[in-house]
């Protein structure tokens, strides 16, 4: 995949993980980071099992879910994935890893020099005040799914989204931005 940079968005069981999931078979080169331990596969539970794991596939297609144990482990993967090209890091709750004030130094260098390495990025957090601005603003597009509240729908108003947020059903969607890199990882049938 071509470097992109998604954010999806909703409360919890809005459907954001759910469909995150459809996503992953048709990705080549994927790293999930699972903190809260969602996805199936091939598990690394520290930075070294990632290491070991891409040396292993390094040229070839690779799906790792990297659990991690704490957050200084974390700082260590991100500083491996950071020297890998051409793949897509899933971060779930990318919360835990960047703040509105503050973003982890490797997720910043991502989100700013992945493209130069064929390095694409799909975040996903409950809310917009959760995250780092930066990430937010780098994104190629944004999908959110039903949000009820008031501060959330208000800041949505920023950016132009195919629906009116406030109509959104139950696990049903709705995006801004670029929807040629959102139908290519997920198909034009579920972006309607």
């Amino acid at each position: 995949m071509d470097n992109a940079i998604i954010g999806i968005m909703g409360k919890k069981g809005s459907g954001k993980s759910f469909f995150v999931k459809k996503a992953v078979p048709k990705i080549k080169r994927i790293i999930v980071l699972d903190p809260l331990y969602e996805y199936s596969g091939t598990i690394c539970e520290s930075w070294t099992d990632v290491i070991e794991y891409l040396k292993e596939f390094k040229e070839n297609d690779f799906r790792a879910i990297y659990r991690p144990p704490d957050d200084e482990d974390v700082e260590g993967f991100l500083s491996i994935i950071n020297t890998v090209n051409d793949y897509t890091l899933v971060a779930e709750e990318v919360d835990f890893f960047c703040s509105p004030n503050d973003i982890h130094p490797e997720l910043l260098k991502l989100t700013k020099y992945g493209r130069h390495f064929k390095r694409s990025l799909l975040w996903l957090s409950r809310n917009p005040y959760e995250v780092n601005r930066f990430l937010t603003r780098q994104s190629d597009a944004l999908i959110t799914f039903r949000q009820t509240e008031p501060r959330d729908l208000d800041y949505f108003k920023r950016y132009n989204f195919n629906k009116n947020l406030e109509g959104l059903e139950e696990y049903e969607m709705a995006f801004s931005g670029s929807r040629q890199i959102i139908t290519k990882i997920w198909g034009a049938d579920e972006i309607k």
